[in-house]
């Protein structure tokens, strides 16, 4: 009986519609898989999970971060004799620069040994720096342990292979470790009780660069066992719903209680990928959890502001999620341009090439707008106060290769920080180190102490171009601080009219399952996918910036109020708090490829993608099959006249389900061109206010440019020149920039020649650059909209 059973269910199976392209005369074959499978087989698209549980914070501030454009540097005293100090802080506030972050790395110093305490040298580097009007991030050194912290303690991670790390280098403990909890909070509070309402302390930055060099994601004893108890907690301490929700039952993988669950690490072959992605949302909690106990610490004894130093191009944990639950009064980050540009492997070589002096046209403008929605994510906002903590002076000694910069990208990168609304530019370091790691890093002096490029430029902007630029700002000259007297925009940027919504448990569930690439044991991972997060979603990011407009970057709790377009570059598992979100949303909205893919276990939804929900309720289509394919299989997509090459990640889809059509009519949509020829490529419908499209493939910018300007003019939204979006039509090209700030309107060339501006808006008056109606390579142009 039961080998007549699966030798019908089987044959059913081989006349699926998934397989109506391959043989176009099944197209009208209909069967539906409640004849195929009971709940008893499926899993129902229901999360019985729980969230981890966070204690409430203390609510951020904004007022507690001064506005305006600040300048600042980082500044190691330790490094440098004590004489230098004076020297050095009297040429930093000549140089206009507000602050300098010390201390970040400086532990063993500050505590020598275990709860003895030294704060001398710290004391007079802030006494020094502050009498010639300087002011201080203190930055919290726990990246950097002692060595009797080490060897008396059990605090340090390991890596995939369970090796442990070693004293030495840096960010070498375990965000699990009860120990280093305990030590590190110790210390912050003992921090915070001297300095908290020291006069000369702007803010403090707890850390420094959470989770760098993998670390968030570690394979140590302490680890395990708090694995161990928040998989109980989210499982609601229930074995058996943990092996349902998980498919245990394959590869006889069940457990049979949370103790007996290890690290997901050395299993022969590819590990459950479910489990996998637990471990990764796991590995950012614990990393949010342990800056909490930082910020709370702090908290306790002052009421300046505080951040961290987060990266770019770092995904390992949910910023967004930080912001809300440690109540950050600001985000900052690290850009490196041409250290990042180097160092990803999708970046191509013909751009690592073009772009290896002055970096990518859109990955610093994406993050500025990222963590500006980071930021706002602590206050409930779309957007809140942002800056740079460390910029790229010149040469890293991080990357691949280690180019210099084009003259002027300096003086660039702080506009363009400027541009998009943030409020401080800070650039490593004051002076170059002539030992240890960094030893060949750039910074704003050389170590015979002639100011570098990066100090020539900064001047450049401060003594030159904010001048010119006088209409645009209100300041105090009366005050005697140099932070308090930098100047503030009169008017500043709204919300965008579009959103892009960055998920970063997107970027986890297509590490945890991508669909390609090589499994490697050793690191616990695929290595070289098709299809990644980030670059994903740049292509999305870039197509909207080459069309002229201004974008806000949220997170996936963050409301959609407001705004006439939005982008969800993927988002293979709606969440909870996006169906809240987006169900509240009316407008238009794009997702793009294995959006609502997955249920929050990772497994297929019931009845294929999109899963049941608010994506499927209002767009009546199906991902009946998903290819990833390689470079060369000439994949092509079609549309508005034009066919786009596509590769990495396709899928089949179908525009209709139960018995309902999506009302944008194939001739309206992308069609695949060639293989599967006419097959669609993308879905769209309106129903009542929401009007919802799809887009089934990893496709290149200069469709995305074409597609989302006409979805953008559709929806009303018009550019910052004040004109619709029309497709190409209003394709700013590969290398030019704009970015809209208030009353100001900022141009950016990254290319490598010089170009046509397009014609200002009406009134508007040119202060910087752009003369003739050209902007040279590195240029910047800057226009009153006043």
């Amino acid at each position: 009986m039961l080998v007549s059973h699966w030798t019908k269910l089987a044959a059913r199976v081989a006349l699926l519609p998934t397989l109506s392209y391959a043989f176009p005369s099944s197209r009208d074959f209909e069967l539906e898989s409640s004849t195929l499978f009971t709940r008893d087989y499926i899993q129902q698209d229901i999360d019985n999970s729980q969230p981890y549980p966070f204690t409430p914070s203390p609510a951020p501030d904004a007022s507690r971060w001064p506005k305006g454009l600040h300048f600042a540097v980082d500044y190691y005293p330790a490094q440098w004799p004590d004489f230098l100090w004076a020297d050095d802080a009297a040429k930093m506030a000549n140089a206009t620069l507000s602050y300098a972050r010390i201390s970040e790395f400086d532990w063993a110093i500050l505590e020598p040994a275990d709860g003895t305490y030294d704060w001398s040298l710290l004391d007079r580097s802030i006494d020094t720096l502050y009498k010639q009007g300087m002011k201080i991030i203190l930055g919290t050194p726990t990246a950097t342990p002692p060595i009797w912290a080490v060897k008396n303690y059990d605090i340090l991670g390991a890596d995939a292979q369970g090796r442990q790390r070693r004293f030495g280098s840096r960010r070498r403990y375990s965000f699990s470790s009860p120990d280093y909890r305990m030590l590190s909070k110790r210390f912050v509070e003992a921090m915070a009780k001297r300095y908290g309402q020291h006069a000369a302390v702007a803010g403090w930055q707890i850390d420094n660069e959470l989770g760098c060099h993998g670390t968030v994601r570690t394979y140590d004893n302490n680890a395990r066992t708090r694995w161990q108890q928040w998989l109980s907690d989210k499982y609601d301490h229930n074995i058996t719903l943990y092996n349902q929700m998980q498919g245990r039952v394959f590869w006889s993988s069940t457990y049979q209680s949370f103790d007996q669950i290890d690290l997901p690490m050395l299993e022969v072959t590819e590990s459950s990928p479910a489990g996998r992605l637990d471990f990764y949302h796991f590995s950012s909690d614990m990393t949010i959890e342990y800056a909490k106990d930082q910020v709370d610490a702090i908290r306790r004894h002052s009421d300046k502001a505080i951040t961290t130093n987060f990266m770019g191009g770092f995904l390992d944990f949910d910023h967004f999620k930080l912001a809300r639950e440690t109540g950050l009064d600001l985000a900052t980050w690290d850009s490196y341009p041409l250290g990042i540009t180097e160092q990803f492997a999708w970046i191509s070589d013909t751009d690592k090439i073009k772009y290896g002096r002055t970096g990518t046209p859109d990955f610093q403008a994406l993050h500025h707008a990222l963590y500006r929605g980071v930021a706002g994510a602590a206050y409930n906002k779309t957007a809140g106060p942002f800056g740079i903590m460390e910029q790229q002076p010149g040469p890293v000694n991080w990357a691949p290769y280690n180019p210099s910069p084009k003259l002027g990208m300096v003086r660039l990168w702080q506009h363009e920080t400027f541009a998009h609304g943030g409020s401080m530019s800070n650039i490593f370091r004051w002076r170059e180190v002539p030992f240890a790691q960094e030893q060949m890093h750039a910074a704003m002096l050389r170590r015979d102490n002639v100011p570098d490029h990066a100090y020539l430029e900064q001047q450049q902007v401060v003594h030159e171009d904010l001048p010119k630029m006088a209409d645009l700002f209100r300041s105090d000259k009366t005050k005697r601080a140099v932070a308090d007297t930098a100047p503030v925009l009169t008017q500043n940027e709204g919300q965008a009219e579009v959103a892009l919504v960055f998920d970063y448990a997107a970027q986890w569930l297509m590490e945890a399952e991508p669909q390609s690439g090589t499994w490697d044991v050793d690191a616990e991972g695929f290595q070289d996918a098709s299809m990644q997060y980030l670059p994903l979603v740049l292509n999305w990011y870039a197509a909207l910036r080459r069309l002229g407009l201004n974008i806000d970057i949220v997170g996936p709790t963050t409301s959609l109020d407001g705004y006439k377009m939005v982008v969800v570059p993927s988002m293979p598992v709606i969440s909870k708090d996006f169906v809240r979100t987006w169900s509240n949303y009316s407008g238009l909205t794009v997702f793009g490829p294995r959006s609502a893919s997955k249920v929050a276990t990772l497994s297929i939804p019931d009845g294929l993608p999109p899963s049941n929900g608010p994506v499927r309720d209002v767009l009546p289509m199906k991902v009946v099959r998903v290819e990833t394919i390689k470079q060369g299989f000439g994949d092509m997509i079609a549309y508005a006249g034009k066919q786009y090459n596509v590769l990495g990640w396709v899928e089949w889809i179908e525009c209709q389900r139960d018995d309902k059509n999506a009302s944008v009519p194939l001739d309206q949509s992308a069609t695949y061109y060639g293989y599967r020829d006419g097959a669609p490529a993308t879905c769209g419908n309106k129903d009542d206010d929401k009007e919802t499209h799809y887009v089934s493939a990893y496709t290149p910018v200069e469709f995305l440019v074409s597609y989302l300007g006409d979805l953008a003019g559709k929806a009303g939204v018009q550019n910052i020149f004040g004109q619709t979006p029309e497709g190409g039509k209003t394709d700013l090209g590969s290398d030019l920039r704009f970015r809209r700030n208030g009353n100001a309107l900022w141009a950016f060339n990254y290319g490598p020649d010089e170009l046509e501006l397009p014609a200002a808006p009406q009134d508007a008056k040119l202060l910087v650059g752009g003369e003739g109606g050209k902007i040279r390579p590195t240029g910047v142009a800057v226009w009153s909209l006043e």
